[in-house]
């Protein structure tokens, strides 16, 4: 008699686990408790959302305010801001000339001539169909933005003057400089960046009139406006009268030495201006700028009263010394003039281009 066959544990498949039931309870609740801390670890396609909309619904929301506030509330600017945003948005916008006007005169510089010439003075001393602006603007030295804004509102004059020669910059910005300029860079993406510090001046400043602030701040952009640009920068003036005393001097001051004028022989800028001169038919002249007695040496006595030229076509001319010097009582502050300097200096000025023969 045979013996029955053993069974081996390979020879029925079950699937019905043998593991005991309270083994197999711990063993499904350890899987569980592992598969949550995965999917705890695990980050989600929309948890990060939320927070950076949130982020840039905020940061959307003051940009936008601060801005409004910047575009709405002009008066709480810098002065120079108010200034150059007139000029620029006003002045060169509006018509300039009327067909009665046969010199139509265009003069650029910084904040120094800004408050030096006085375009209707210089019209009265050149005489009928002379007509002139003063287009410098407060802390900046390039002319050409605005020249071009006129230029784009059919502002087209006969002569423009200068008296800071252009820089000597060759090649163009590329697409990637403002990312290299820090300052460019915040101006462009936070126009209104200032605009804090600016609003909490004024207030402090003028806590106990804020009203009668608000007017003197469009009554003399509105002055400046009426006077083609000329404006007196009083804020900058600390001494009685708005004039130096006779012996003023400062540290910086070098009386033995002469600043001449250096022009570039190549320059964008250059380009740039003989290309409109030649498309719009007017002519340069580079005219005196000045300084204050002992701030530098007088310039040369000099016979160079009929102008020397830089170029033919279009015309580019120098009139005149590289610039004149005053005492410092015609100066409200070290560098700007007081409004009985910017009447000597205009008279100068209208004197020197009368001897030139530039608009005969």
């Amino acid at each position: 008699m045979s013996k029955p066959r053993r069974r081996q544990a390979s020879d029925r498949i079950s699937l019905v686990s043998h593991v005991p039931e309270r083994t197999a309870q711990t063993i499904d609740s350890a899987r569980a408790t592992s598969d949550v801390r995965e999917e705890e670890g695990r980050p989600t396609t929309t948890a990060w959302l939320k927070p950076v909309a949130a982020f840039i619904l905020l940061f959307a929301a003051v940009w936008i305010t601060l801005y409004a506030a910047y575009a709405r509330l002009p008066f709480l600017r810098p002065g120079s801001v108010v200034i150059a945003d007139a000029k620029f948005d006003t002045l060169v916008k509006q018509p300039m000339f009327g067909p009665q006007d046969r010199h139509r005169v265009m003069m650029f510089g910084y904040s120094k001539i800004l408050s030096a010439l006085r375009p209707r003075d210089l019209d009265a001393a050149l005489g009928p169909g002379f007509r002139s602006y003063n287009l410098g603007l407060p802390g900046d030295v390039r002319f050409l933005p605005i020249l071009e804004a006129a230029l784009a509102a059919g502002n087209i004059p006969t002569h423009v003057l200068l008296t800071i020669p252009w820089d000597g910059k060759r090649e163009a910005d590329g697409p990637t400089a403002i990312f290299h300029d820090d300052n460019m860079l915040a101006g462009k993406l936070f126009p209104f960046r200032t605009l804090p510090r600016d609003a909490a001046l004024f207030l402090v400043q003028n806590r106990n009139r804020l009203r009668d602030a608000v007017r003197d701040v469009d009554a003399q952009r509105l002055t400046m406006l009426d006077d083609r640009g000329w404006y007196f920068i009083k804020s900058q003036s600390h001494y009685p009268g708005d004039r130096l005393p006779d012996d003023y001097a400062l540290p910086t001051d070098h009386p033995a030495r002469t600043e001449p004028r250096v022009i570039p022989e190549r320059s964008l800028v250059r380009e740039r201006l003989e290309q409109l001169a030649r498309q719009y038919g007017f002519q340069v002249l580079f005219v005196p700028a000045f300084f204050r007695a002992g701030e530098v040496a007088p310039w040369p006595a000099t016979d160079r009263i009929k102008p020397s030229t830089i170029s033919e076509l279009p015309l580019i001319r120098v009139i005149g010394p590289d610039y004149f010097t005053y005492p410092p009582s015609l100066f409200a502050d070290p560098q700007h003039m007081n409004p009985t300097g910017a009447l000597v200096y205009t008279a100068d000025i209208a004197r020197l281009l009368k001897a030139s023969g530039a608009f005969d």
